[in-house]
């Protein structure tokens, strides 16, 4: 196939360089960077992107792109067969269009966000095997010939086998540090991250809250409802906390019915607040619905802020299940604080 795209011995050499350090990169940010860094030099465009799939969804999601503002676009999702780029990642055809004008996927809703003006597209898919797992787009390349599609469709398939190695591997590294119940982070995790953490929040002056919760009278829905029934209702709880986060906050399985919720950039204010939020989400839902059961369940919230409760991580921890535990002594079902 590539042998008769009349590529250069420069242009091949640069082409297998970039495959072997593509495939030999397991880190997410600096893969991606590697991706576009490379295609921008060897095919120059307006625009580059990296979109790949979201397995749950099914659908491209923006990852990385030069010349183009991210946040304007991390939250765009494209459905298969959706745009220029979802019909390349249903087909794994890749597109050449010279002139948006005349082609029947342009969708101009990028544009709309982001003030550019698209005039020719090029994109190739991204497959694994018989999966494509993403696509990369060029918006505007100064040149759509055959040799420019060669070069990027070589990249393609060095980016493609580097994109699934560093998800397998995350995803390895992603089994040691969750909780095997819940999917929520577990107690490994949470020490190594807030060491991360407070050395971050020293250094930029910003604070950090942190919420211990425990579940009120939990022992009892378990007699009632057996050992079963009440896993699945610790899962369904760690989906009414999941619903009221978003990153960088986390939520840890700290044991049992316990759970512990990180929330950087948040002070004693914010953190109370996210606690009430969790609690009165909980006070609403249902839970082992699907069972027949239709449980209410409810919870103590203990909170502590860094710098103001505490300066190490020990005191902190402290500090919140303390607080916990005063809640349970004065009624449960409430937020509480120490100071």
């Amino acid at each position: 196939m590539y042998g008769e795209m009349h590529l250069s011995r420069r242009e091949l050499r640069s082409c297998m360089d970039l495959g072997k350090a593509l495939t030999s990169e397991l880190d997410q940010n600096r893969l991606f960077g590697t991706i576009l860094k490379k295609l921008s030099e060897l095919i120059p465009a307006d625009i580059w992107s990296l979109l790949l799939v979201e397995r749950e969804r099914n659908e491209l999601v923006f990852k990385l792109s030069v010349d183009l503002n991210i946040e304007e676009v991390k939250d765009v999702r494209i459905g298969m067969g959706q745009g220029i780029a979802g019909q390349v990642a249903l087909t794994q055809v890749p597109m050449v269009v010279d002139d948006v004008k005349t082609c029947k996927y342009f969708n101009d809703q990028i544009d709309r966000m982001s003030g550019k003006v698209t005039k020719s597209v090029m994109c190739v898919p991204l497959i694994f095997g018989s999966q494509t797992v993403g696509v990369i787009e060029a918006i505007n390349p100064y040149k759509t010939n055959k040799k420019a599609l060669s070069l990027l469709m070589f990249v393609a398939d060095y980016a493609a086998i580097a994109v699934e190695n560093t998800r397998r591997y995350h995803y390895i590294q992603s089994l040691a540090n969750k909780d095997n119940l819940t999917g929520l982070y577990n107690t490994r995790y949470l020490y190594n991250r807030l060491n991360e953490l407070f050395e971050a929040s020293k250094v930029s002056g910003e604070p950090m809250g942190l919420i211990f919760m425990d579940l009120d009278n939990f022992k009892k829905v378990v007699d009632a409802h057996g050992h079963l029934n009440g896993s699945q209702a610790i899962q369904e709880v760690a989906h009414t906390i999941r619903d009221c986060l978003s990153e960088p906050s986390f939520a840890v399985s700290y044991g049992g019915d316990e759970f512990v919720i990180v929330l950087p950039r948040h002070d004693k204010k914010a953190t109370i607040q996210k606690a009430e939020q969790i609690r009165t989400l909980m006070d609403k839902t249902v839970y082992l619905s699907n069972k027949g059961i239709n449980a209410r369940l409810s919870a103590s919230f203990g909170v502590a802020s860094y710098p103001e409760d505490a300066t190490n991580i020990t005191r902190l921890l402290s500090v919140a299940d303390k607080a916990m535990f005063s809640i349970k002594d004065r009624g449960k079902n409430a937020v509480g604080t120490l100071f």
